[in-house]
């Protein structure tokens, strides 16, 4: 009971502080998503400022015998950190211009997201390690999670915010359910390993929970947004995959660097960067998809 206060209470706390920045105002949500975005810049880099990895490589890189805190900001926060506030300044100017240029912003970001995703999602059903390169730094996931960010925000100023804030929340209730369902199926009936040797907790009964869950859920989305049954099918159906994939990314990111969680900013849940992998790596496809949707009707 204990163990379940304490994963609910801050939970809680979260979908409150989510679902009330989004229905309150279009600037507190966009300033909500800035700093969630910060805050897991900042968990990773203190993860690996914890890495003796990481610091002897950049040691041997920089023929250094020590390192000092300067040192490792810059080795760890400052090029994520950079990325997303110029970024974001150069966003918001192009998206307030009427140019034009605002779209082919997103797709610039879009591209370097899609590249990031895809290469996470082979390096892990190939078996090959994320950092096994030296000539990339172990910052180099945060790409993916700055791009993902950077197009909530995007989206949620380009398009009409009355339509987007609803959009959103009915997109976080996928998530959460496809999440909670793939919990509880593979908790109940899980007996087969999806990936047993990344993530031992995870079922194909679950993923499978998930799956029915989301192919449910397309009928309450094509119903309230009028939308084609089979596009909705679509939409609910990556949503879904790429949730688990996020899910799987997430689990090899903590694997190769040894740890359990990102933080314990959500008691229970772990960090902000735990607690937001299916959001950070679906949305730049389910971007896609309305992108093409919208275009296309």
């Amino acid at each position: 009971m204990n163990d379940f206060l304490t994963r609910l209470i801050p939970g809680f706390i979260y979908v409150l502080l989510l679902i009330g920045s989004i229905l309150y105002s279009q600037f507190l949500f966009v300033l909500l998503m800035f700093l969630f975005c910060l805050i897991i810049i900042f968990e990773y880099g203190k993860v690996l400022r914890n890495d003796n990895v990481h610091l002897n490589s950049i040691k041997v890189k920089n023929k250094l015998t020590e390192i000092n805190k300067k040192n490792l900001f810059f080795y760890t926060e400052f090029t994520p950190l950079l990325f997303l506030i110029s970024l974001f300044i150069l966003g918001i100017i192009v998206t307030f211009n009427s140019s034009g240029l605002n779209t082919y912003f997103q797709y610039v970001i879009f591209f370097i997201v899609l590249i990031n995703s895809f290469m996470m999602i082979g390096f892990v059903f190939k078996g090959k390690e994320l950092f096994s390169d030296k000539r990339f730094m172990k910052t180099w996931p945060l790409i993916g999670v700055v791009g993902s960010f950077l197009l909530i925000i995007y989206s949620s100023l380009i398009y009409d915010y009355s339509q987007f804030k609803l959009f959103f929340i009915y997109y976080l209730i996928l998530i959460w359910g496809v999440d909670s369902v793939g919990y509880f199926v593979g908790n109940n009936f899980g007996k087969n390993k999806l990936y047993e040797s990344l993530s031992p907790n995870k079922t194909i009964e679950g993923a499978a929970g998930s799956i029915i869950f989301s192919i449910a859920y397309s009928f309450i989305i094509s119903s309230y947004f009028n939308s084609d049954i089979l596009f909705s099918i679509i939409l609910c159906l990556i949503t879904a995959s790429f949730a688990i994939f996020g899910d799987l990314v997430q689990s090899k990111i903590k694997r190769e660097l040894d740890i359990k969680d990102f933080g314990n900013l959500l008691k229970g849940h772990g960090g902000l960067y735990d607690r937001l992998d299916s959001i950070i790596f679906s949305f730049p496809f389910i971007y896609l998809m309305l992108t093409i949707y919208i275009y296309v009707s």
